[in-house]
């Protein structure tokens, strides 16, 4: 299942404009016998290492070796499609498990953090595993401070005990931070549907619970709803023209790597298509809206 320069579409395939529509239309190490920072860094207020974490006393300050852009946008996919994982013989990994359409995006990380990639026994889908200690040590320097699902934090928890890591809560976040285009990787989608006659467009990022939805609303406004299909689940969704231009504003310096990010190409041309009234059967521009309809199919997600 890195990183601030307009959308990096190197984990994309090229999408093709066509002719119907073209006239319409990116160790340092040193000794201390005081806390184990995740970063080299203030602690500010809203930014605070929970020392139950440590073990031991002797303690060692570390720099990720990443971007900032990176590890925001690597915990917001490890938020939703991750786990943090210490074995009962006390070892500490990653997983990472996502559709076949998004190898890529697992061998971008593999690329930065090592590890290995296979494909799930029974299921259309590849999972991505680190477990090497010094590979954990650097991810976790490079994630901590930017965890914030509930779960997975829990987990941090737990495998920074194992490796003498002292927790960094998480700050609160701004459209500043490459968290949401990771969380989206991991939980959103982009979906057309035919409401009253007329086409709608909606961007949604689906999790089990309210808080870890929550950020996208106080953020990039929308809404958030309750749905009752599979066992329950909260969604929030933007499909205002206001809001859905907003967030593709949000991608274009905020990189979203998964495949379903290929859509983010159409929704300028869906807005065009959709003011023409294009996707009437009596148009005029009826085949360019086709055309537009079975490139946005083409994308499964």
């Amino acid at each position: 299942m890195n990183m601030n320069y307009a959308i990096s579409w190197e984990c994309l395939l090229p999408l093709r404009v066509t002719s119907n529509i073209r006239g319409l239309f990116n160790k340092s190490r040193s000794s201390q016998n005081i806390l184990c920072f995740a970063r080299k860094e203030t602690q500010s207020a809203g930014n605070q290492r929970h020392e139950s974490s440590l073990v031991g006393t002797s303690e060692t300050t570390r720099v990720a070796p990443y971007s900032k852009s990176f590890c925001e946008w690597l915990a917001g996919l490890i938020d939703g499609d991750g786990s943090l994982q210490v074995s009962k013989k006390g070892y500490t990994s990653l997983e990472i498990t996502m559709g076949l359409g998004d190898l890529r995006c697992l061998r971008y990380i593999q690329d930065k953090l090592g590890g290995s990639i296979k494909m799930r026994s029974g299921a259309k889908a590849f999972r991505y595993r680190l477990h090497n200690k010094q590979g954990m040590i650097n991810l976790i320097n490079c994630i901590n401070g930017y965890i914030r699902h509930t779960s997975r934090l829990q987990q941090l928890h737990r495998v920074c005990q194992q490796l003498e890591i002292s927790v960094i809560y998480p700050i609160k976040l701004d459209k500043e931070s490459n968290w949401f285009a990771g969380f989206f990787d991991a939980d959103g989608t982009i979906t057309m549907s035919m409401k009253n006659n007329s086409p709608q467009l909606s961007i949604r990022v689906v999790n089990k619970l309210l808080q870890d939805v929550q950020p996208y609303k106080e953020v990039f406004g929308g809404g958030v709803y309750f749905d009752s299909a599979q066992n329950g689940c909260y969604q929030w969704s933007v499909q205002s023209r206001e809001d859905v231009l907003s967030m593709l504003k949000y991608f274009k310096t905020h990189t979203s790597r998964s495949h379903k990010s290929q859509r983010l190409f159409l929704i300028k041309d869906y807005f065009t298509l959709r003011d023409i009234k294009a996707f009437k059967a009596n148009s005029i521009h009826s085949k360019a809206w086709l055309d537009f309809i079975n490139r946005w199919n083409k994308l499964k997600i």
